[in-house]
């Protein structure tokens, strides 16, 4: 089994902070079910959402930057366009 390590994930990030809130957004999500984007392999949630950003398939982007070329690429937590994620958060905030 292949370890994950922060210095893998923090060649995809920015610095540590940015990691840091990455990685607490994905793992989050996974938290509420969002599909894996790697192998889960029974990891916790915080090892698949690492796993997901040191093989580049989770990154930040604010809205304005994404473009058609990063189309491939799922937008993470509160810039997402993913109607789930929205409708999952919305509905954590009913009474």
């Amino acid at each position: 089994m292949a370890r994950v390590t922060v210095e893998d994930s923090l060649e995809k990030a920015k610095n540590r902070f940015a990691l840091t809130h990455l990685t607490t957004q994905r793992t989050k999500q996974l938290l509420r079910k969002s599909k894996p984007l790697c192998e889960k392999k029974n990891n916790r949630e915080i090892v698949t959402a690492l796993r997901e950003i040191a093989e580049g398939k989770v990154r930040y982007a604010h809205p304005e930057v994404l473009d058609a070329q990063s189309a491939d690429v799922e937008p993470i937590g509160f810039i997402a366009n993913n109607t789930d994620v929205i409708e999952d958060a919305n509905a954590e905030q009913k009474p």
